[in-house]
Parts: structure tokens; C-alpha cells; sequence
């Protein structure tokens, strides 16, 4: 019941998607083609930073805390391949 319910989602938003590069495709020139592409897709909105995100230069230390631990958990398990098997 839900892949059916998951299919009939997909092919709501793809009949859209289909028929708004359908004019694209037919232009020859690949530089008009890929103006018309981008023309068609909307730019994503960028994002500013937070201002109550922490500064990077405070978190440093902690930072190489963090990988120093992920760099030794790691370590621990490329030693438990078998090599040469």
C-alpha cells in the first residue's frame, strides 16, 4: 500500500518536471540550451550564517579533539581487515 502510495507521489511531480525541460530540448546550440535549463530551474536561496554561530577559532581545539577520536576509531577497525586472505 505504500509503494503504490509512494508511486502515484512520484508521478504527480514528475509529469511537471517532463514538460518543463520538453522546450529546452528541442534547442540545438548548447550554450541556448543550457541558458534555457538554467532559466527553467530556480536558483536556491542562499543562506547566511547565523549570527549566534560559534566562531570557528573558539572551537578548534575541540574540533581536533573530536577527529583525534574518530581518527583512532578508525584505526581500530582498518586494523581488523585481513590483508593478503
Amino acid at each position: 500500500m505504500k509503494a503504490v502510495a509512494l508511486l502515484v507521489v512520484l508521478c504527480t511531480f514528475c509529469g511537471p518536471a517532463i514538460a518543463q525541460t520538453s522546450e529546452c530540448q528541442s534547442i540545438t546550440k548548447s550554450s541556448d540550451r543550457l541558458a534555457c535549463y538554467d532559466k527553467a530551474a530556480a536558483p536556491a536561496a542562499r543562506v547566511k550564517p547565523s549570527a549566534a554561530a560559534p566562531a570557528p577559532a573558539a572551537s578548534t581545539g575541540q574540533a581536533g579533539d573530536l577527529l583525534a577520536e574518530e581518527d583512532a576509531r578508525l584505526d581500530a577497525k582498518i586494523k581488523n581487515i585481513c590483508r593478503g586472505c
